[in-house]
């Protein structure tokens, strides 16, 4: 018989796999659980890609930072300096398999077997299952059920020689509270042998970074994806900005030939025109977001504040709404545990998808209201 490893056994199986089996099964839905944006690239973007790919010869090799991957980092690193004011060198960039394959080579290469590493929680699945990986020991402090808060003083009490990783999920998935930067310093101070991952797959949401502390702080890594805002989930590329030093012994531990040539002709060309996106982020997030915030509170539907491009809310019966949804061509994200159970996660969608969403919540789930 085949052994698997204790560590393995321990996972719980992805619960995204749920989440594709029913949009698989459901001939029409609008998927409000994934967290990634409910719009289409433009076609003149989509255009300029797909003329670059016909051009590219070179699909049938592995491929090559001189091709694609180098031009991609020296275009990331051009936007970040244009973003915030200051020079980002590309040697603060290591392109990642999306920010997936970044969060767990931090893993893998800062901590080792009963290391403590320190989640603020609830948060994204992907570091409590990197974590049990590598053996690690995990520390919980919970994020406030009532209010969504950051619990600060909790994590800062929680610091100690043995902590090797901090997670800073931000905004956090799946809460959508916002750590301000001043907290973040707080956190590096008290931190300074262990390593601070700050995760920012929903910072065009947000406007907030940490990436002007990466000059300052030594132990500071952050995490990003063209996944989320950006809409090129199926093409996998994400980054990590670091100091020179830390760049250097991740990329010791990532595969060569990681990220695809597709990706990597893509994202500048995204880049190259961010209009649409910034159009769709304005909708979403001025538009979008205050008229479901104002439809829960005109029914009395709890939520928490969010600065993200999704909220969590907590109806009276979680399953019925979810279930009630679904059969109506809604999917939301079902979230339990850490004094969050029986919420839902719902991802905003543009002003049309909005409103159609609450009108069919007010039909199916308020029908005594």
């Amino acid at each position: 018989n085949m052994e698997i490893s204790k560590r393995a056994k321990l996972l719980m199986p992805n619960a995204i796999d749920s989440v594709f089996s029913i949009m698989d099964s459901t001939p029409y839905i609008m998927n409000l659980a994934g967290g990634t944006p409910l719009f289409l690239i433009p076609e003149d973007i989509l255009s300029s890609f797909m003329k670059k790919a016909q051009n590219n010869s070179s699909f049938y090799q592995y491929p090559r930072y001189t091709q694609g991957i180098l031009p991609l980092r020296n275009c990331i690193a051009k936007d970040l300096s244009e973003e915030f004011g200051y020079n980002v060198s590309p040697d603060n960039i290591l392109i990642t398999n999306g920010s997936d394959q970044g969060i767990d080579l931090i893993f893998r290469v800062f901590t080792k077997v009963n290391d403590e590493v320190i989640i603020p929680s609830p948060s994204f699945a992907m570091f409590y299952q990197c974590a049990q990986m590598c053996g690690n020991k995990i520390i919980t402090p919970t994020y406030n059920n009532m209010d969504g808060s950051f619990p600060v003083d909790e994590l800062l009490r929680s610091i100690n020689k043995k902590t090797r990783l901090i997670i800073i999920c931000n905004p956090n998935n799946p809460t959508g509270f916002l750590v301000g930067l001043d907290t973040i310093e707080q956190i590096l101070i008290k931190a300074k042998t262990a390593i601070v991952l700050v995760d920012e797959a929903y910072f065009e949401y947000s406007k907030l970074s940490a990436v002007k502390l990466i000059q300052k702080y030594p132990n500071l890594v952050i995490t990003r994806t063209f996944s989320k805002a950006f809409g090129l989930a199926a093409l996998r590329v994400g980054y990590i900005i670091a100091n020179n030093q830390i760049i250097k012994e991740l990329k010791k531990v990532r595969g060569p030939y990681d990220i695809n040539m597709a990706g990597a002709i893509a994202v500048p060309a995204v880049l190259n025109d961010l209009s649409p996106l910034n159009s769709y982020l304005n909708e979403v997030m001025t538009v979008s977001k205050p008229m479901v915030e104002n439809f829960f509170k005109d029914y009395g539907i709890y939520f928490y504040p969010s600065n993200s491009g999704f909220i969590l809310f907590k109806p009276k019966n979680a399953n019925v709404v979810f279930e009630s949804l679904k059969k109506e061509g809604f999917l939301l994200r079902p979230r339990n545990g850490f004094g969050f159970d029986d919420t839902l996660r719902l991802t905003f969608g543009t002003a049309k998808q909005t409103k159609e969403f609450i009108e069919i919540y007010k039909k199916i789930c308020l029908k005594d209201k």
